[in-house]
């Protein structure tokens, strides 16, 4: 699979004819990060692995949402850390 740059794979998340393939490739790239963040605070890997998906559902629902005023895995992140916290609370 091709890297594609952050700016990049927004154009392709936000065209309506390339959204599924961007955002293929936006689990692709981001998924062992993100996986490795939500597991420091969930301990449990089957847990953490709900809490991805949770992630990557947020995501796909409100990428129409996202702004651009921060990185596209700072928002990501952002959304992990809050989907974790939820899941421990």
């Amino acid at each position: 699979m091709d890297k594609y740059s952050e700016e990049q794979l927004l154009e392709k998340l936000r065209d309506p004819k390339t959204q599924r393939q961007g955002f293929a490739t936006l689990v692709s790239e981001y998924s062992e990060r993100l996986y490795w963040q939500i597991r420091k605070m969930v301990l449990s890997h089957d847990d953490a692995n709900d809490i991805l998906q949770d992630v990557f559902i947020k995501a796909w629902t409100n990428i129409d949402n996202f702004r651009g005023e921060s990185k596209l895995t700072t928002w990501l992140y952002r959304i992990a850390i809050n989907e974790s916290i939820t899941f421990l609370n």
